[in-house]
């Protein structure tokens, strides 16, 4: 896989701004479907890497996905009954992966699918 390097002009989306505006749009429904989330960003404090990120939670299993700026995303898999935790690792380069990743996190926490 090759990484976008300084040089070659790509940068990646927002992703912090990208995760906001799609809470914003799907708390409510989230909310209607038995699930509690919170999200969070860090403080804009003059930082070159800011970061924002959304903790979902329903029944026995809850995730935490955190986004940067850079495109860096980690993304927590716990669950609650047994402790188990499996953390992940993604480099993002669109919107459209995020909402990806969103949605796969979502339906594991909810429907116990398998990622």
């Amino acid at each position: 896989m090759s990484y976008p390097t300084a040089a070659s002009g790509h940068r990646p989306p927002n992703l912090p701004d990208a995760l906001t505006t799609w809470f914003a749009k799907n708390e409510a429904v989230l909310r209607t479907r038995g699930i509690t989330t919170e999200l969070r960003h860090s403080p804009e404090d003059g930082r070159l890497k800011n970061s924002a990120w959304l903790t979902a939670e329903a029944g026995n299993r809850a995730i935490q996905i955190t986004v940067w700026n850079s495109g860096e995303a980690e993304l927590d898999f716990v669950d609650l009954g047994s402790g188990d935790n499996r953390p992940e690792h993604r480099d993002l380069r669109t919107e459209q992966e995020l909402h990806v990743v969103l949605g796969s996190g979502l339906d594991w926490v909810v429907l116990g699918t398998n990622i």
